[in-house]
């Protein structure tokens, strides 16, 4: 069974009591500098949601706490649900997985909304496997994972066998503590086309983009227009710097462009097992 929730998501109104649960003056600033306006105007071409501003003019901290107070009546949600299935009997019986398609930028950058942008706040989403007996419980995981690796789990749990050039990896090994919790791949990758509706109506063009990122680099390729990102996510954990154009890093977007385009390729589906008669 599937549950596809609509919170968190604009217009940011969630239920009064869970609004009032949070202190808009207190929550952390967004990940901004001046910087970053002139960063956004670069990336003008680029299908987004809004137009970069400083975050004060759309009163960011605002937009936060109704933000976080949507995700909590969800989590609330979810419980009542959760505690549904133990009444019923049903709780050990069912695995849970719990996601999210992405994130949303609150302020960071001058953004909000969402668009054809990759930093940590857009794609660096929830994941979490629960099924008490079966996976181990309360392990935190640092791998670079997927969300294409949720449907090889299913198949690897349910014992149903899949083709090799299936896209993702079973997160099996990991949940029930064959290996540890940390390693899984070596970089991830997340695509980009045409996803808000380009044309006259909207204004967007339709944008292709692809990003790659390893244990400490992030490299983001605007496709048709000579433009992208590169950020050394272990000194620049906010992502302001970008050094796609610094010479010093020219061997690192090299070898994260052909570790990219190297997994696109082999990504392809060439079709049923070829079978040689002689």
């Amino acid at each position: 069974m599937t549950i596809n929730y609509y919170y968190p998501h604009p217009p940011f109104i969630p239920p009064h009591e869970y609004r009032e649960r949070y202190d808009a003056d207190a929550l952390p600033d967004p990940l901004f500098r001046e910087s970053d306006l002139d960063a956004q105007h670069r990336l003008a071409a680029i299908d987004f949601q809004n137009v970069a501003r400083r975050p004060e003019t759309f009163q960011a901290h605002e937009v936060k706490a109704a933000y976080y107070g949507m995700i909590e009546y969800l989590d609330d949600l979810t419980g009542m649900l959760l505690d549904a299935l133990e009444r019923s009997g049903q709780r050990e019986n069912t695995m849970i997985v719990f996601m999210s398609d992405h994130g949303e930028t609150l302020g960071d950058h001058g953004l909000l909304e969402k668009g054809c942008r990759f930093y940590e706040g857009l794609v660096r989403v929830p994941l979490i496997f629960h099924w008490p007996g079966h996976f181990q419980q309360g392990v935190v995981s640092n791998a670079l994972v997927e969300l294409t690796d949720i449907v090889p789990t299913l198949l690897d749990v349910g014992g149903v066998p899949y083709p090799d050039k299936m896209m993702g990896r079973s997160l099996l090994p990991i949940l029930d503590g064959q290996v540890g919790p940390d390693y899984h791949r070596d970089f991830v990758r997340c695509e980009y086309y045409r996803t808000l509706l380009p044309g006259e109506e909207t204004g967007f063009e339709g944008t292709y983009a692809t990003m790659i990122r390893d244990a400490r680099y992030k490299l983001v390729v605007y496709h048709g227009h000579e433009l992208g990102e590169l950020f050394d996510l272990d000194a620049d954990p906010g992502e302001f710097t970008n050094l796609w154009d610094d010479l010093a890093y020219s061997e690192v977007r090299f070898r994260l462009m052909l570790q990219s385009f190297d997994a696109l390729a082999f990504a392809v589906d060439y079709g049923p097992k070829q079978i040689l008669y002689s």
